[in-house]
C-alpha cells in the first residue's frame, strides 16, 4: 500500500494516524503464545485475570503458563516445587531451548485453520517476557534461529498467514525481559519489575525496529509497557512504523498517551463505544499451553460465539488465543473450538463482519432468558440472539415491536436481520 501521508517523528504528527478500516471490519484475530514455556507447559488452574484475591496471590499461583519463569523464581510456589521435582533443582529455564524443537510444526496448516476459524488477523508472540525470540534477532543469540528449531518462526508463519489473505501482527514484550532482570514480579505494578538501564531501553527499541523492518507487521502489539528511559524514542518508532506500514495499528500498552485502539484482558481493561477496543484472552485460563487445562476450563463453542457477539456489539474485536505445544501441534480441544467458531461465522458472519455497534442500544434481555446483541451495517440492524430454546421458530424483538421467524437448530446463537431499520 502506497503511503500518501508522511509521519514526522513527533507526537503531534503520529497522533494524526487514523484507525484503518480493515481492523474495525474483521472483528476476529488469533493470538498465539508459543515459546520455551511451551516445553514445561505447566501452571496452576486458578483465576481469570482480574478475579484473583490479591496481586501476590496471582503471581504465586499464576494460571498463565507463559509466566512460568517468573513463577518458579518465587520460593515455595507450587510451580517452583513442580519444576524441582520434574526437572531438578539446578535445571535452568534456558535449557528448555533444547526441547523447543517445533519438529511437527506446519505453518501452512496453522494458517488454514485460522482462516477456517473466520479470523482476519493473527498476532504471534515474537518475544515474551522470558526474553527468548522466535526470530533470528541480530541483537541476541537467545533466539529460535540459533537454538531449538534453528529457524525463523516469525518469518515462516508470516509468509503462511499472508498466503491465506490474512493480516499478520507481532507481539513484543518491550518492558519485561527476564534475562536482564532476575527478581520475580509480585505486584501489578512495573516500577521495580524491569531493567531501568539505557542499554535495555535501546535493546527494546532496536528489536522493535527490527520487527518492523523485517516483517512489516499489520499490528504492532506491545505488552505491559515500555522502559521509562526509552519513551522519548516512541514517536520515532511509531512514525517509522506508519511510514513503513501505512495501514498498521498500534495497541495501548506502551505507557504513553497514544494508541490506535485500547485493550482488555479477561476481567480487566477499558471497553468503550467511543474508542475501538480489543479483548484478548485464552480459550482457557492460560495463554501459553497448560497441560493442566481441559474441558473443565476451556470455553465451550457456544460461549465463545456469545463472547464474540457481545464484544462486537460493544465496539470491540476479539483476539482469541491458542497455545501450541512445543512440537508445533495445536491441542485438539483448541482446534475444536476454532472450528466451531468458524462454522458459526460461515452461517452468521454478515451480522459480525463490517458491522458497527448501534449507539442507542448494544443488547437486550428477551423472553426465556435469551439475550439479543445488536450490530448495524448501513440501514440494516442485526440482532444476534443467544439463549433461545432449540426448536424456537418465533422471536419477539422489542426494538422492532415485532415477532420474527427464526430457526434454532442447536444451542448456538442465531441472527435476525432487520432490513432498512434505519431510514435512508
Amino acid at each position: 500500500m502506497k503511503n500518501e501521508i508522511y509521519f514526522e517523528p513527533a507526537w503531534e504528527s503520529v497522533k494524526t494516524h487514523a484507525l484503518p478500516q480493515w481492523y474495525d471490519d474483521c472483528k476476529l484475530g488469533i493470538f498465539i503464545h508459543w515459546g520455551l514455556y511451551s516445553v514445561p507447559a505447566w501452571a496452576e488452574v486458578t483465576w481469570e485475570l482480574g478475579g484473583e484475591p490479591s496481586a501476590e496471590e496471582w503471581h504465586r499461583h499464576n494460571p498463565y503458563a507463559e509466566w512460568y519463569l517468573n513463577t518458579i523464581r518465587i520460593p515455595d510456589s507450587p510451580a517452583r516445587k513442580h519444576h524441582d521435582a520434574t526437572y531438578g533443582v539446578d535445571f535452568p529455564y534456558e535449557r528448555f531451548a533444547d526441547k523447543f524443537t517445533c519438529e511437527r510444526w506446519n505453518p501452512a496448516a496453522w494458517a488454514k485453520l485460522f482462516k477456517e476459524a473466520g479470523a482476519g488477523y493473527v498476532v504471534l508472540t515474537t518475544k515474551h517476557h522470558d526474553g527468548f525470540c522466535l526470530f533470528p534477532s541480530k541483537y541476541t543469540s537467545y533466539n529460535a534461529g540459533a537454538l531449538g528449531p534453528k529457524r525463523d518462526l516469525v518469518g515462516d508463519l508470516t509468509e503462511a498467514v499472508r498466503a491465506e489473505g490474512l493480516k499478520m501482527g507481532t507481539y513484543f514484550s518491550g518492558l519485561f525481559d527476564w534475562t536482564t532482570f532476575d527478581r520475580p514480579r509480585l505486584r501489578h505494578t512495573n516500577e521495580d519489575s524491569y531493567n531501568h538501564t539505557y542499554a535495555f531501553s535501546d535493546y527494546s527499541y532496536n528489536q522493535a525496529m527490527e520487527l518492523v523492518d523485517r516483517y512489516r507487521p499489520s499490528l504492532l502489539w506491545n505488552d505491559i509497557g515500555w522502559p521509562e528511559k526509552g519513551r522519548v524514542d516512541l514517536p520515532h518508532l511509531f512514525a517509522h512504523y506508519y511510514n513503513t506500514v501505512p495501514d498498521g495499528v498500534i495497541d495501548d500498552r506502551w505507557d504513553v498517551d497514544f494508541c490506535d485502539y485500547t485493550t482488555a484482558e479477561y476481567l480487566t481493561g477499558r471497553r468503550s463505544l467511543d474508542k475501538k477496543w480489543e479483548m484478548c484472552r485464552g480459550l482457557g485460563l492460560s495463554f501459553g499451553y497448560n497441560r493442566n487445562e481441559g474441558e473443565g476450563t476451556v470455553i465451550s463453542g457456544r460461549d465463545l460465539v456469545r463472547l464474540l457477539a457481545e464484544y462486537v456489539s460493544h465496539n470491540g474485536n476479539l483476539l482469541i488465543n491458542i497455545g501450541p505445544r512445543a512440537d508445533g501441534t495445536i491441542p485438539e480441544i483448541q482446534i475444536n473450538r476454532l472450528k466451531k467458531l468458524g462454522a458459526w461465522l460461515k452461517a452468521h458472519g454478515e451480522a459480525i463482519y463490517g458491522t458497527r455497534p448501534w449507539a442507542e442500544k448494544q443488547q437486550d434481555p428477551l423472553e426465556s432468558g435469551a439475550t439479543a446483541f445488536y450490530t448495524r451495517k448501513g440501514r440494516d440492524l442485526y440482532a444476534i440472539v443467544d439463549g433461545l430454546p432449540v426448536g424456537t421458530n418465533i422471536v419477539r424483538l422489542p426494538v422492532a415491536d415485532a415477532e420474527l421467524p427464526v430457526n434454532v437448530p442447536d444451542e448456538y446463537p442465531i441472527h435476525v436481520k432487520l432490513e432498512g431499520f434505519f431510514p435512508g
